[in-house]
């Protein structure tokens, strides 16, 4: 009889407990849940209704048109596939060009020289400076006519390409200007350098691995997991790039549409006259989808250069 009653006294006092940490978990977690519901789960939906719409800023009838945006994007809207193209584009090559330059960086910055502190600062900076002022240093350095770069091939008899001011090499120029902003990989690289044991390299060059071997061998399988996480990250990054590409085509995709990524289309169907949000709303749902399929396929290749080791 007594150790029932015990039994069920410690039964209550562990109901009472689980009560007591639901509150707190409640409690301290409100705010952030509110927050996740109001500025995520109700925009999402929201966005998805509106998709189904014919709705306008500005306008106050708004008609339910079902799937037929979906239908006019993917059927009638050139502009929409060109978009689309030009992103796919900009994001295959500024992606592997921004981890290429980061691992290089990375690797360079963390051996044992001098002042490395400095010199991690010096590369990091520029992912701080404000994307008008870089887009407008570099629209400086890339001008056909009175820009550094054109001058230096001038002086070596090269004749410069119009680059950001021609439809044949802007996305190019923007290729190159964006690649510059790698700092954040870079550190993420850096970070996990800098947890690669270094009695593996020991070992490695008491077997004769020269600098190759050593980063095939050792360096890359043990940072394999944090070269994923970049692959993943600059794909979503490069495909959501607005900013840069923004200023450099004066917010119009110039010139004649080449430097036109997605999101500069879909900003300006949905903000610019005649405003369309439904059919942004859309465009936006669509390109969810893209950016999507490129990370199931990043997950897909995980395994074949990922180390089982590393994760």
């Amino acid at each position: 009889m007594f150790k029932k009653e015990n039994k069920n006294s410690g039964q209550r006092k562990s109901k009472c407990l689980a009560k007591r940490e639901r509150r707190y978990f409640f409690a301290f977690t409100g705010i952030a849940l509110i927050g996740f519901l109001i500025f995520y789960v109700y925009p999402i939906g929201r966005t998805f209704y509106l998709s189904l719409t014919n709705t306008r800023i500005g306008s106050s009838g708004t008609d339910f048109v079902g799937l037929g945006n979906y239908i006019d994007v993917l059927t009638k809207d050139k502009l929409f596939l060109k978009a689309v193209k030009q992103s796919l584009i900009y994001a295959l090559s500024t992606g592997p060009l921004i981890l290429l330059l980061a691992l290089l960086t990375a690797l360079l910055l963390n051996a044992k020289i001098r002042a490395r502190g400095v010199f991690r600062t010096i590369f990091f900076i520029p992912c701080i400076i404000p994307t008008f002022a870089v887009a407008a240093a570099f629209k400086g350095l890339f001008h056909p006519s009175s820009g550094v770069v054109n001058m230096i091939l001038d002086y070596f008899g090269i004749e410069g390409p119009g680059w950001y001011m021609s439809s044949k090499t802007a996305l190019l120029t923007l290729v190159i200007v964006s690649a510059w902003g790698f700092g954040v990989k870079m550190i993420i690289f850096l970070a996990g350098l800098q947890e690669v044991p270094e009695s593996l390299y020991e070992v490695a060059r008491l077997d004769g691995a020269g600098r190759f071997k050593q980063f095939w061998h050792v360096t890359f399988p043990e940072i394999s997991h944090v070269f994923f996480f970049n692959v993943v990250m600059t794909t979503i990054d490069c495909f959501k790039s607005f900013n840069i590409a923004y200023f450099m085509g004066n917010g119009e995709g110039y010139p004649a549409n080449s430097t036109l990524l997605f999101p500069i289309y879909l900003y300006n169907t949905a903000f610019k006259t005649p405003f369309k949000l439904g059919y942004a709303s859309t465009l936006s749902w669509l390109f969810f989808m893209i950016i999507l399929g490129f990370t199931v396929i990043n997950f897909g290749l995980k395994k074949f250069y990922v180390s089982d080791d590393g994760e």
